[in-house]
């Protein structure tokens, strides 16, 4: 152990959080050597990227190693926030530009165990920062819908962020209490993740500060929300669908006691055993079955609302759960717990149901759909509206989206309580704050340009006039430039898109032409093809 741990060490030997491990693990010491290394950094690849296999040989030139368990997930060669000098300008603007999602192992891992196919519906019930919802993105290959929640609108404004980071077309963002968010079309969500709020007690190598404020009146306080929060995620998901319920803590009030506690509360639901081939390589062990009461003094002390339930049936089904413990996994610390839903009790529809239809005065604050002939500077850069993709209107955006959101959600009646229905036609119930990808940018009365969120997954057309294939030699006049370069070809004002092939791989530069031409990209994006020219010289 080297001397720069030495601070966290002795805090960690006299913390609360020491003394409470020492009911939930059989070496705690053993624990404690391991709890208190940083973490390295840990990233995964965008798969659907036309440049994945680039960026992996980037990523393996800086020395990455594959995470056996996690399918596109790497860790590197260096501890979180320390990232070497020659690399650093080249893995931020991967990151920036949504190549890779810098992400800590453990919490790849709820996103695996979703069992979620194309054209699902996903909810990610506590979302913000977004990385499990970009995964859950990934994993559905841009196809159904992620609707991505959380209750802050400043952490939704950070989910947009990184949707937009991520580029894909079937996220959404919403704002709601968790414990109140609006059932979908239909019979409901196919998945729902709650990754619930918790005391982090797993965190301690990205978060030291754990070691000196923890108590165990913290996760005592927010068992009731992860609990009600769990029961809403039961009652808006449809028969066989699966909830995955997650925590970054160790304590079992914070998690078995809560699965105990769901499975007496609820009907109809069972705690699934992980397939142990998903997770081949990563250790980790059963859930717990029974377990200490502590006060803040690390005392044991008696209240039936934390403990176990006395139905032996539950207690066994407990140990379907799972807990990542630092010192056996080698990352962080986790819980996850794979719920699968069996049957509920149908909601009786009051036959005065109220009936809600689209209030008109509400479509310049949301999207509303529109059809690519009516923006014909658009239709020049943009293919056909073909496989299932849909373009929205907001303001001076035009947003991009797969056609799951528009007939699943937007097009279909919503049953949001027993004596209210929504008409389709409209977003309401759900509180929408983003759609999909801003695509375009009005410039003007006719012309849009592309914006830098929209170039990896919009459709190009072939034949588009604003499309020009450009060699090396032109795109060098356009890359890395601070101030914009004459319009020697001559082109037509407004919006353009440059290609440029090789290798297999298509790089897109969008251009706004005037007397001069200015690339119309985010700075990392000149970082990644300077790069990737560098090589070819």
């Amino acid at each position: 152990m080297g001397d720069d741990l030495r601070p966290w060490r002795e805090q960690a030997q006299d913390s609360h959080l020491l003394r409470a491990v020492a009911h939930w693990t059989d070496d705690p010491d053993k624990w404690l050597e391991a709890a208190l290394p940083r973490l390295f950094e840990t990233i995964r690849i965008n798969p659907l990227r036309r440049e994945f296999r680039w960026t992996q040989k980037q990523i393996l030139d800086m020395g990455a190693q594959k995470i056996e368990w996690c399918p596109n997930g790497w860790v590197m060669p260096w501890v979180r926030g320390s990232i070497p000098q020659i690399h650093r300008e080249l893995f931020i603007a991967l990151h920036e530009t949504g190549r890779i999602t810098r992400q800590e192992a453990v919490s790849m891992i709820p996103s695996l165990l979703l069992d979620i196919c194309n054209d699902d519906i996903v909810l990610d019930m506590c979302a913000s920062p977004g990385s499990k919802s970009t995964h859950i993105a990934e994993i559905l290959q841009g196809s159904g819908a992620v609707i991505a929640n959380d209750v802050s609108k400043k952490r939704t404004n950070t989910l947009v962020a990184n949707a937009q980071r991520i580029s894909l077309p079937n996220i959404i963002i919403v704002q709601h209490d968790g414990r109140h968010i609006p059932k979908i079309p239909g019979e409901g969500y196919d998945a729902i993740l709650v990754d619930a709020p918790c005391t982090g007690s797993a965190t301690t190598r990205k978060n030291p500060d754990v070691w000196t404020k923890w108590l165990p009146s913290a996760g005592k306080k927010l068992h009731s929300l992860q609990l009600d929060l769990l029961s809403r995620a039961i009652k808006i998901s449809r028969p066989g669908s699966v909830i995955v319920y997650s925590t970054c803590s160790l304590d079992p009030i914070e998690n078995e006691a809560v699965i105990s506690k769901i499975l007496e509360k609820e009907e109809g639901i069972e705690i699934e055993k992980i397939d142990s081939e998903k997770l081949s390589g990563l250790n980790y062990r059963n859930g717990m079955t029974n377990w200490v009461v502590l006060d803040d003094k690390i005392k044991p002390t008696n209240d039936e609302q934390f403990e176990v339930s006395k139905n032996v049936k539950i207690q066994k089904m407990l140990e379907n759960c799972i807990r990542i413990h630092q010192d056996e996994s080698g990352h962080g610390g986790f819980f996850v717990a794979k719920i699968k839903v069996k049957q509920k009790v149908p909601i009786e529809i009051n036959e005065n149901c109220r009936i809600i239809t689209p209030n008109p005065n509400r479509k310049g604050i949301n999207p509303i759909p529109i059809i690519l002939n009516d923006l014909p500077s658009i239709k020049e850069m943009h293919a056909p509206i073909v496989n299932g993709s849909s373009l929205w209107s907001k303001g001076k955006r035009i947003l991009w989206s797969n056609n799951i959101i528009f007939e699943r959600i937007w097009d279909q009646a919503t049953q949001s309580r027993p004596d209210r229905t929504h008409e389709g036609g409209q977003w309401p119930p759900l509180n929408l704050i983003h759609l999909g990808i801003r695509a375009w940018e009005k410039r003007d009365s006719r012309n849009f340009r592309l914006s830098s969120e929209g170039l990896h997954s919009i459709q190009i057309s072939d034949t588009g006039s604003r499309i020009h294939r450009i060699n090396f030699e032109t795109a060098t006049r356009y890359i890395g430039n601070k101030e914009p370069s004459e319009n020697t070809e001559n082109l037509e004002s407004g919006g353009h898109l440059l290609i440029l092939e090789k290798h297999g791989i298509q790089w897109r530069i969008p251009i706004w032409a005037g007397a001069k031409i200015s690339p119309m990209w985010k700075r990392q994006e000149d970082v990644i093809l300077r790069k990737m020219m560098e090589e070819e010289e």
